[in-house]
């Protein structure tokens, strides 16, 4: 890597309150880097720095980076490593639909049982067989970022194709029970969303908000429609100078929900989500609703109960209908592209229940197994609360450059795949707009990762931590492995972390630049 002398000349004038206690063999950084790290935003900040050449073995930059850093939701790296190590990237989830009783003349007199298999998105973002579709802020962190955006695809996909086959079998009346068998592990709720054997449109409704006139309610829709649950619409319009004000309540069981607060005139598609509660009960409302919509006339006893009261084995029997997913690559790609916290979690449940497990915490001691005896890095070198990010976990840069040379050095069809299920600088994922002013464009493969708080004692936002950790095509053809953190920034509005964003991606850019 060509460094000018002029730049090197220049590179150990560090300030104190950017980069303390550095010590004597961390690699200094070039101005142009310095120049953004050194902003008054990042006056109280610290920063982590690791950039490896994939290739040579050559460390390049190297500030901290045997410190503790909050890697927010570039612990999905982790997350995603272990789960294709475990199932591999060409297995797919088949859930299927089973019979008890009999069928008679078109009518079966006995239940129907699906049994979930833990598939994310169970056809609700499926493009076809083998694509998963995804946007550039996706619809899971709608409630906290602006600007996330709907998939086109029917999330009722997979429940109308069982019932369509359902149909295909001769059954045209069931008189008996629908039930969905959630056994595969225990549901869990992970920052207000439930993870959970079966999930429809990930157990979220959304709803999308437009201005009309001013002093008018607002325009919505909804979806996905289930029976038995229901929107109700009380949204203001008002002025472009006032303030967007939205609120989601609903009753106990979440399934009358209301939607309250103002949108101004200039704000456009807005969305927001709702956290189903109860998994179980939307899933069979949706299939009930499927097969009816199919023809198929479903005659239940009203006092029936709506839950499995115990597994129910169906080894030696034939499905009556299965849906298949595409290939767990395709999740691995969703989850790193949009930082999906849902399917990040997901994750320790799948690990746990491969192994005859059940509860989150099983699953997070197979992650750390991992982590700890496949990637060989030290239990003392990071700590994982969950798998998606959150503000517990920490890791130093070493160990998460470490774990991206771990997958490197999978065949190279496996390592191929994981790096372009990572974000593109200005192309795709969380990256898309950011970078697009470089040369860099295309060239910088990174998870990224955000933390922010909200100082209640000063009524602003506060970043906690925001992280980069991927890899780059060097301009020598060569591959560099990073990770960049910085942790406790200023950030007074939630806007203001897209510069932070853009920050981080213009560092990324001068190590892109430098790998002459």
């Amino acid at each position: 890597m060509k460094i000018s002398n002029i730049l090197k000349a220049s590179l150990i004038l560090l300030t104190s309150t950017t980069f303390s206690n550095i010590n004597a063999d961390e690699k200094p950084l070039p101005e142009k880097m310095l120049k953004i790290m050194q902003q008054p935003k990042y006056q109280h900040s610290t920063w982590g720095f690791f950039a490896k050449n994939a290739e040579t073995g050559q460390v390049l930059y190297d500030i901290h980076s045997d410190e503790m850093f909050l890697p927010a939701s570039t612990t999905k790296l982790f997350s995603v490593a272990a789960l294709l190590k475990a199932y591999g990237d060409d297995f797919r989830f088949k859930t299927p639909v089973y019979l008890t009783g009999e069928i008679t003349n078109g009518k079966l007199k006995g239940n129907l049982v699906l049994v979930a298999q833990g598939d994310l998105t169970m056809g609700g973002r499926q493009i076809d067989s083998d694509m998963l579709a995804f946007t550039k802020l996706d619809h899971i962190n709608a409630n906290q970022v602006p600007g996330a955006i709907l998939t086109p695809q029917d999330p009722l996909l997979a429940f109308n194709n069982l019932a369509k086959q359902i149909h295909e079998k001769g059954i045209k009346e069931i008189n008996g029970n629908v039930f969905i068998d959630e056994n595969l592990f225990q549901t869990t709720e992970k920052r207000g969303m439930m993870v959970s054997p079966i999930m429809l449109n990930e157990n979220l409704i959304d709803i999308v908000l437009n201005p009309t006139s001013v002093g008018t309610t607002a325009s919505f829709s909804w979806r996905p429609k289930v029976e038995g649950y229901s929107v109700k619409n009380e949204v203001k319009t008002v002025a472009t100078s006032e303030k967007m004000d939205l609120k989601i309540t609903s009753d106990e069981a979440g399934k009358n929900i209301v939607v309250q607060g103002t949108i101004p005139m200039n704000q456009k598609n807005v969305l927001r989500t709702f956290s189903i509660k109860d998994p179980n009960d939307f899933a069979r409302a949706a299939f009930i609703q499927s097969l009816g919509a199919e023809g198929i006339t479903v005659n239940i006893d009203k006092i029936a109960p709506k839950k499995l009261s115990k597994e129910i084995f169906f080894e030696k029997k034939q499905p009556i209908a299965i849906w298949t997913s595409p290939p767990l690559s395709e999740y691995g790609k969703l989850i790193l592209k949009v930082s999906h916290n849902l399917g990040a979690n997901l994750v320790p449940l799948l690990l746990a229940s491969q192994k005859g497990q059940k509860t989150f915490d099983e699953g997070m001691k197979l992650l750390g197994n991992f982590v700890i005896e496949d990637v060989k890095i030290s239990p003392d070198a990071f700590v994982f609360i969950d798998g998606a990010g959150g503000d517990e976990n920490r890791v130093t840069p070493q160990s998460e450059v470490q774990l991206l040379e771990y997958v490197k050095k999978l065949p190279s069809k496996q390592f191929t795949s994981y790096m372009n299920s990572l974000p593109i600088l200005g192309v795709d994922g969380s990256l898309e707009d950011f970078g697009k002013t470089t040369n860099a464009v295309g060239k910088v493969y990174a998870k990224t990762g955000t933390g922010v708080s909200y100082n209640l004692a000063t009524n602003k936002y506060f970043l906690t931590t925001q992280a980069l950790g991927g890899y780059i095509e060097g301009k020598n053809g060569q591959l560099i492995l990073y990770m960049l953190a910085v942790n406790n920034g200023q950030m007074p509005t939630i806007e203001d972390i897209f510069p932070i964003f853009e920050d981080l991606c213009q560092v990324s850019s001068v190590i892109y630049e430098l790998s002459e």
